[in-house]
C-alpha cells in the first residue's frame, strides 16, 4: 500500500516538474515576444517618420512651384535656427535616389519619385503593423496560457 502511494506522490511530483518547466518556458518565450515587439514598434516608428518626411518634401516642392527666381524664403538649418535664402531657380530639385547618390530632377518628376518612394514605405508600414499584431495575438495566448498554469499549481518557484 504504501507503495503505491509513493508511486501516486511520484507521479504528482512528475507533473509539478512538467507544469513548472512549461511555464518556464512560456516566460521565455513570451520575453522574446516582447523583444520582438518592441523592436518591431521602434521600426514602425522610423518608417512613420520617414512618411512624414516625404510629406512634407512632396508639399515643400509643391508650394516652390508657386514661387519665382529671385523670390526669398527662410530655410531652417537646425537648433532652431533659419537663414534667409534667395532662390535661384524653381525648376530643379535635388533628390537622393540611393546609396548616397542624389539626382537633380524637375519638380513634378520629383514628386513623382518622392510618392513613390512614399508608397514603399506605406507598404512597409502595413507589413510591419500586421507582424506586430501577430506578435502581440501570441504574446496574448502565451499569456493566457501561462495564467492558467500558474493558477493550477502556485507561483512558480
Amino acid at each position: 500500500m504504501e507503495e503505491r502511494v509513493s508511486e501516486g506522490r511520484d507521479k504528482e511530483e512528475e507533473k509539478e516538474r512538467e507544469r513548472e518547466s512549461e511555464v518556464q518556458s512560456l516566460v521565455l518565450r513570451l520575453r522574446q515576444y516582447q523583444a520582438q515587439a518592441e523592436t518591431t514598434s521602434q521600426e514602425l516608428a522610423m518608417v512613420q517618420q520617414a512618411i512624414a518626411e516625404h510629406d512634407k518634401a512632396i508639399e515643400t516642392i509643391k508650394y516652390l512651384k508657386g514661387l519665382k527666381p529671385g523670390d526669398e524664403l527662410i530655410v531652417p538649418i537646425g537648433a532652431s535656427s533659419s537663414i534667409y535664402v534667395t532662390l535661384s531657380t524653381t525648376d530643379r530639385i535635388i533628390v537622393r535616389i540611393g546609396g548616397g547618390v542624389s539626382a537633380e530632377k524637375d519638380p513634378d518628376s520629383s514628386i513623382q519619385f518622392l510618392e513613390e518612394k512614399r508608397r514603399g514605405l506605406e507598404d512597409s508600414q502595413r507589413q510591419m503593423a500586421a507582424v506586430l499584431q501577430r506578435i502581440e495575438q501570441e504574446a496574448q495566448k502565451l499569456q493566457a496560457r501561462l495564467q492558467e498554469l500558474v493558477s493550477k499549481t502556485g507561483a512558480p518557484k
